[in-house]
């Protein structure tokens, strides 16, 4: 996990609840995305997952389904080791309700809207003192009756086949959710909280795949994901698993035989195979496969002159354009020495000089492709000196006329065009540090750049804005905000938030509702939770009803989980909180934007079971195209 050093950290009206009406030509089961976006392969990455039609769907029934069970589930085996649950269960809860709060509902918060081939949801409550037996009720108009459940757990998954034939018959219905909670060993009534969840018209394609990591003995990450609908996770890289050996230090010597030291700052490369990622300080780029089969192996695309380039220290996490790269195989990232120039010795690679602070980085483009030679020199500035002369045909630097400050954290638009990028003073080893932040546009230009313009409305000199993400169709920026800094400056920052706003600019931005935890939980509201890193899935669908659907993954601390930093590596890492992962839909129709709020994603570990039982932060997201190993849990 040492690539958290660098990488960076902390880090979005018309309200669609009702009937969203697909018409019908398919019933869509967990993981089948066909219809009318095209076949998106079981959600796991491979497949066409372009802008499209909303998938139609098929009800199985119109009303008076049976979906529900119409007998209540006694609990035997709660699935979090509590009591089985006692045969007479319902008799505790023959009482009217009492005054008083009832349990405090976790999952899913009030209001959210739920992809149609999203895992089956599991509800989480914090009870009131003394509570150990819990009734669930959910209810929706088309079912023909109510599902009832009894259980000692404060957590209660959804059965799978209950989930599937809900989801295929509900889907755009409320489905409404009371949860009481009684203390079997007191004479006092039963409380209780009510909720609701609405299961979307759309569903969500491509595959997620984030940065898990641990704090214990030497500090230990690697690369996890899973696609919707997948129950469980899979470890898609380890840094033993790469094969392009690349690493030095910033003098330029091959370090433990270039072995990659972490994996961090990754991107899923268009080739729907493979990741980019940022080595250790001073951090170099590599590459690898993460294809089952392939895992680690070094892509075939990636020449050696491309490898060689790749490699330069003092890179950040790169960017990469569908369309561009069906043309040829160029990356886009931060280049933390700054712009070249005459005589500047510093800008050469490994020249032993640092790069650590980066006020003036520059952006760059490689040519992961390169057909040029490969230097034979072993370190150094003659190394350095051999990679500035491939300048302007292995690489080149992005003109930016009219931004005199640095520039961090490219996201590059799906069609080619533009560029997105943070603005800023505060670069620090490819993270952000304090100062200012915020987001303006280039074009790309053939590798040429040009103006630099300002997003309106996510631009403001009294905020940072950073973290920017364009999202599949090219209309909708997400990025992260925040009005103060944290003790790190924005670098896995408290106060960050996440917001949206139109690519062309708005007056204003969006705030996300997914930035807000329940207010019951317990956990500090937002700003406070560390809301970070908003990346989109790789589908919009647009649906009859007249809205277009998107899906949003990110971070947050409002778990309150500690990240118990036990090792020498995360010296400038606090214990906790750290960060789990949530997705949120924003729904655009009639010209307005919806957000609703977070999902927790409950198939995700909080607890690493290949590190001792450590804590486990989950952390910097991707959801994109990419084929990916699937946990055998499905």
């Amino acid at each position: 996990m040492r690539a958290m050093l660098g990488c960076g950290a902390a880090g979005l009206l018309l309200v669609v609840t009702g009937a969203a009406a697909c018409a019908s030509t398919g019933h869509r089961t967990p993981g089948d995305r066909t219809g009318g976006n095209g076949n998106l392969a079981g959600g796991g990455g491979q497949g066409d997952n372009t802008l499209g039609n909303c998938i139609t769907l098929a009800r199985g029934c119109s009303s008076s389904c049976t979906d529900f069970p119409s007998a209540p589930l006694v609990d035997a085996a709660p699935e979090d080791g509590s009591p089985a649950t006692p045969a007479g269960a319902a008799s505790f809860f023959a009482a009217s309700d009492g005054g008083g709060s009832g349990p405090c509902i976790v999952e899913p918060a009030a209001g959210t809207l739920i992809p149609q081939n999203w895992v089956r949801p599991r509800f989480r409550v914090i009870p009131v003192a003394g509570q150990n037996l819990f009734e669930i009720d959910l209810h929706t108009q088309r079912q023909a009756s109510d599902y009832v459940v009894y259980t000692t757990s404060t957590t209660w998954t959804v059965p799978k086949t209950v989930w599937d034939g809900l989801r295929g018959d509900s889907w755009g219905d409320e489905v409404s959710v009371t949860i009481r909670g009684v203390d079997t060993s007191a004479s006092q009534p039963p409380t209780s909280s009510t909720s609701s969840f609405t299961i979307a018209p759309a569903g969500a394609g491509g595959a997620m795949v984030y940065w898990a990591a641990t704090g214990d003995q030497n500090g230990m990450s690697w690369l996890e994901g899973f696609a919707p609908g997948d129950e469980g996770v899979a470890t898609t890289l380890e840094v033993g698993q790469v094969q392009a050996r690349l690493y030095r230090d910033q003098s330029g010597t091959v370090q433990d035989n270039g072995a990659p030291q972490c994996i961090g700052c990754h991107a899923a490369v268009p080739d729907g195979n493979s990741v980019t990622f940022a080595d250790f300080w001073p951090w170099p780029g590599s590459s690898a496969r993460v294809d089952p089969g392939s895992t680690g192996l070094i892509p075939s695309w990636l020449t050696p002159g491309g490898a060689q380039t790749l490699s330069m220290p003092w890179l950040g996490i790169a960017a990469f354009s569908k369309a561009d790269w069906s043309d040829e195989q160029v990356a886009i990232t931060s280049f933390g020495c700054g712009a070249p120039t005459p005589g500047n010795q510093q800008t050469y690679p490994w020249s032993g000089a640092t790069c650590s602070d980066q006020p003036n980085s520059a952006l760059a483009w490689i040519d992961l492709g390169a057909s040029t030679a490969v230097s034979e020199a072993g370190s150094g500035s003659q190394l350095g000196q051999a990679v500035m002369g491939d300048l302007g045909t292995s690489w080149g630097i992005l003109a930016r006329t009219g931004d005199s400050r640095g520039a961090e954290f490219p996201s590059w638009s799906h069609d080619g065009a533009t560029i997105v990028y943070v603005s800023t003073n505060a670069g620090k080893d490819g993270r952000l540090a304090s100062g200012e932040a915020d987001l303006y546009t280039i074009p790309f230009a053939a590798r040429a750049g040009g103006a630099a313009t300002p997003v309106q409305g996510a631009s403001d000199p009294n905020a940072d804005e950073y973290y920017p993400s364009y999202s599949e169709d090219d209309q909708l920026i997400a990025f992260d905000r925040s009005t103060t800094d944290g003790p790190n400056g924005m670098y896995y920052n408290p106060q960050a938030e996440v917001y949206v706003v139109p690519a062309s600019g708005a007056s204003s931005p969006t705030r996300l509702a997914a930035n807000d935890p329940p207010s019951c939980q317990g956990t500090p509201g937002s700003p406070g939770v560390t809301n970070s890193w908003p990346k989109w899935s790789p589908d919009v669908e647009v649906c009859p009803d007249g809205n277009t659907y998107y899906w949003l993954v990110f971070s947050s601390t409002r778990e309150g989980i500690p990240f118990l930093d036990n090792s020498t590596n995360f010296k400038s890492m606090p214990d906790g909180p750290t960060s789990q992962l949530y997705i949120t839909a924003v729904v655009v129709g009639n010209g307005q934007i919806t957000t609703y709020p977070a999902l927790y994603i409950w198939n995700q570990a909080t607890v690493s079971a290949s590190h001792a039982g450590s804590p486990q932060s989950n952390h910097t997201p991707i959801w994109e195209v990419v084929n990916i190993p699937r946990s055998t849990i499905q």
